[in-house]
Order: C-alpha cells, then sequence, then structure tokens
C-alpha cells in the first residue's frame, strides 16, 4: 500500500472519527432542548389551566362542564402537548375525551424513526383534578407531543450533518490531492535511486519546493556528483591499467619474437648442421644433435605459444576478424570432444586498437572458462557491428559479441571472480560498454557484450 493511500486512511479514519463525536453531542444537545422546551410548555399550559378553572369556580354545576370545556378548547393548538378530560364514573362513554388534535408522534414529524427514537424525551404526564369545582372522578391529563420540536430538530440537525459530511468529504479530497502532488517527487527520488543503483550515476534530480525534499535532492545530486567522479577516476585507472599491460604484452612478444625465437631457430641450425656433418661412424654426436633439435622445436612452439597469448600478432597484422579465426581454429585442433562456430556480420575489422584486443581478451577468457567449467560439446560466437536504435550514444554504431555454449549452466547469482567474469566486466567498464549473461542450471550460458563506437554512426 502506498504511502498516499495509508495517510488518506488515517486521515479518513480520523474524520469519521471526528463526525462520529460531533453527531453524538449534536444529537444529545437535540434531546435536551426539546426535553426542555416539551416541560417547560406542558408545565406553563398547566398554570393557564388552573388559572382558567379558577374563575369558573363560582359557576352552576350545569354550566361548570360547559366552561371546563370551553377553557380547554381554547388551548388546543398548543404546541406539543396533548390534553384529555377523564372521567372515573361514566362507564357508557369514552373514559378518555380528546380534547386536543394532536396525532400521533410518527404520523406527525418528518423525521426519520431513528432520528426520532434518539431525541424523543422521557414520557411526561401531569394530572389535575377538579372535583372541587363540582366535576367529581374528573381530572385533566396534560401529556408530551413532541413532534413539532422533533421536526424542527431534525431540519437543524440534517442540514449540520449534511454541512459536516460536505465539510469531510471536500477536506479528503483536498487532502488526497495535496498529499499527490507533495508526494509526487518522492517518484522522481526512487527513480533516480534506480538509475544509480544501475550504475548512472550522471543522473540528478531537480530542485523540489518542499524544503525536506529539496534537502534530499540536494544530498542525492552531492552522491552522484562523487560516484561519477570515483567512476572516472576507476574508468580512468582501468584504461590506464589494460593499456600498459597490453603494452608490457606487446613488447614481451616482441622480445621472444625477436630474441628468444631467432636464438632457437639459430641453435636448431647449428644442431642441424652438425648432425648432417657428423660422420656415420660417429653416432653419439649424431644422436647429441638430434636432440637439439628436438629441444629446440619444443622450445620454438612454446615461445610460439606464449607469443600468441600474449600479443596475437594476427590481430595487429590482419585485424581483428582473421585473429579470432585463427584462435577459434587452433582452440578447435586442440580440443577434439568440443567444436566452435564463428560467424560475422558488418565492417569488424578496424574497430580500433582498444575494441580489438578487448573483444580478442573477451573470447579468449570465455573460451577458457568454457573448458574447465562448462561441460559443453557446441560454443557459437558471433560478432556483428550493428546500429543501437538509440540505446546507446543515440544511433551510433556498436560492436555486439554473442557467446552461447550448451553446457551445464549455472546460477547467476553464484558467479565468482575466478570465473574471469570480473576481468571482462573490468574491461568492457573502460570501454563504456554493457555485460550481460543469460545462464540456468542445465540449459547452458549465453554472454552479451556490446560496445559502442566512438566516431562512427
Amino acid at each position: 500500500m502506498s504511502l498516499r493511500i495509508r495517510l488518506t486512511i488515517l486521515i479518513t479514519l480520523l474524520f469519521i472519527l471526528i463526525f462520529m463525536g460531533a453527531s453524538y453531542f449534536i444529537i444529545t444537545n437535540a434531546r435536551n432542548a426539546i426535553f426542555n422546551e416539551v416541560q417547560a410548555t406542558a408545565t406553563l399550559t398547566l398554570q393557564l389551566i388552573k388559572i382558567a378553572l379558577t374563575s369558573t369556580a363560582s359557576s352552576e354545576q350545569s354550566e361548570l362542564q360547559d366552561q371546563v370545556l370551553e377553557a380547554i378548547s381554547r388551548l388546543e393548538d398548543t404546541r406539543h402537548l396533548h390534553i384529555e378530560l377523564y372521567r372515573y364514573n361514566n362507564p357508557y362513554r369514552e373514559s378518555r375525551q380528546s380534547i386536543s388534535s394532536a396525532e400521533s408522534l410518527s404520523a406527525q414529524t418528518i423525521a426519520p424513526t431513528w432520528y426520532a427514537r434518539l431525541v424523543e424525551p422521557p414520557a411526561m404526564e401531569f394530572h389535575h383534578s377538579i372535583q372541587e369545582l363540582g366535576m367529581p372522578e374528573t381530572e385533566i391529563i396534560i401529556r408530551a407531543n413532541p413532534s413539532d420540536e422533533i421536526t424542527e430538530s431534525w431540519t437543524e440537525t440534517r442540514d449540520l450533518l449534511m454541512l459536516l459530511v460536505l465539510f469531510v468529504v471536500l477536506a479528503n479530497l483536498l487532502v488526497y490531492i495535496t498529499l499527490g502532488r507533495g508526494l509526487r517527487p518522492i517518484d522522481s527520488i526512487l527513480h533516480g535511486l534506480e538509475g544509480i543503483e544501475r550504475g548512472n550515476y550522471r543522473l540528478r534530480l531537480p530542485e523540489f519546493k518542499l524544503p525536506e525534499l529539496s534537502r534530499i535532492s540536494s544530498k542525492f545530486n552531492l552522491m552522484a556528483e562523487v560516484l561519477q567522479k570515483s567512476q572516472e577516476e576507476n574508468l580512468y585507472l582501468t584504461q590506464r591499467s589494460l593499456a600498459i599491460q597490453e603494452d608490457e604484452r606487446r613488447k614481451l612478444a616482441y622480445e621472444l619474437h625477436d630474441e628468444l625465437g631467432q636464438s632457437i631457430t639459430a641453435i636448431k641450425a647449428v644442431a642441424t648442421s652438425i648432425e648432417q656433418q657428423s660422420s656415420r661412424g660417429d653416432e653419439l654426436t649424431r644422436e647429441g644433435a638430434e636432440t637439439i633439435i628436438n629441444l629446440s622445436s619444443r622450445m620454438y612452439d612454446v615461445a610460439k605459444n606464449m607469443m600468441q597469448q600474449l600479443r596475437p600478432p594476427a590481430l595487429d597484422e590482419l585485424g581483428l576478424r582473421t585473429a579470432l579465426q585463427d584462435m577459434i581454429d587452433d582452440w578447435n585442433a586442440r580440443h577434439q570432444d568440443i567444436f566452435c562456430y564463428f560467424s560475422f556480420s558488418g565492417d569488424v575489422d578496424g574497430l580500433g586498437e582498444q575494441v580489438d584486443i578487448n573483444i580478442y581478451r573477451i573470447v579468449q577468457e570465455s573460451l577458457t572458462n568454457i573448458i574447465k567449467h562448462a561441460g559443453a560439446t557446441t560454443v557459437k560466437i558471433n560478432l556483428q557491428e550493428i546500429t543501437d536504435g538509440g540505446q546507446i550514444n543515440n544511433d551510433r554504431k556498436v560492436v555486439e559479441l554473442d557467446i552461447e555454449d550448451n553446457g551445464m549452466g549455472f546460477q547467476a547469482t553464484d558467479v565468482q571472480k575466478g570465473l574471469g567474469l570480473m576481468g571482462m566486466r573490468e574491461r568492457l567498464q573502460a570501454l563504456n560498454g554493457s555485460f550481460n549473461i543469460e545462464t540456468e542450471p542445465g540449459k547452458g550460458t549465453r554472454i552479451r557484450v556490446t560496445i559502442p563506437l566512438t566516431g562512427r554512426g
């Protein structure tokens, strides 16, 4: 669950609690107000009835009942009340004579039943006997009828609750929009962190409006700048190290070729001459000469192989494609149980000295790893020059190298430095290239190398 949704839910719950609390106080106050209003009205009406009955105390018995009914009828329209005249000694008539026109509570109020039950005050009933006026066993009963007050209270409460609900909805919507705009920079920060994770140290964050996020952006950019400088320094050191290493190998290969190779050739020539000039009877001299010839040939082969490993002459003389083909042909000749196929497309010669030697070393190291660890029977190597399509250096040319075998594979997370893959990555980092491994136990391994070609496009 995102931070925005989580905060919105928490604020919504807070608003709901506030709404429930406000509703409780509104309903409680409404109930108390209705009770006080109805009680006051009932008390006042009872006092008025007493005053009216006092004025009829001197009337004749025949006129008394009519005067009482007339006095009560004047109060027929009194709000909140239900007035009745009750006779105990008249079994043949209605025991309760309703003088007012009050109806049932549910019929008189427009408030919903649940609200009426919540705010309805306790039942109030007032009795006043009029036996002393000459009407024995007769009393006036006043009952509270809060329907009008409940209707007024419901109208006010409904408007207030609707206003409160509208406020909660608008406030929640405003909070959601504000949080969305306020937390929007977090996506940029996460994108920046993902870029740093991929090694894109040139990525920078914009300056945000919020002070806290602006500080994060400033610290992030400072960190990226430090990492970029460190990467550039490491890249320069790697390039220098590889250049020095290859230069030393080239010099050593030339020394082996010019000095050791020529010396071995001279020794072999002298031994051959001794062998040819020795008489048939001098068997010991002839055998010694043959031994020198054999040792010289072996030493020459060893020196030639060392020169090939240090700096292949074909790479400088014939180009990358021929050098790779010679290395792969020699590799196939030395390993009869596995065969390597080589294919190419595009102009793969003249890619540049650094690109040529590093591709050659990567193929060389890959073939060594396959022999040591893969247990494969087939290897496919493809070298091609293609247009990148904008992924690297805006549609410039790149060289792509694919090395695939049908060996046992391995878990990509279990790659160790001893497999030579770290050396490949270092070479590619020095060339701003990319390195990708696709492997799975039992399904072989595929290495894809992509190197941008400076100056081609």
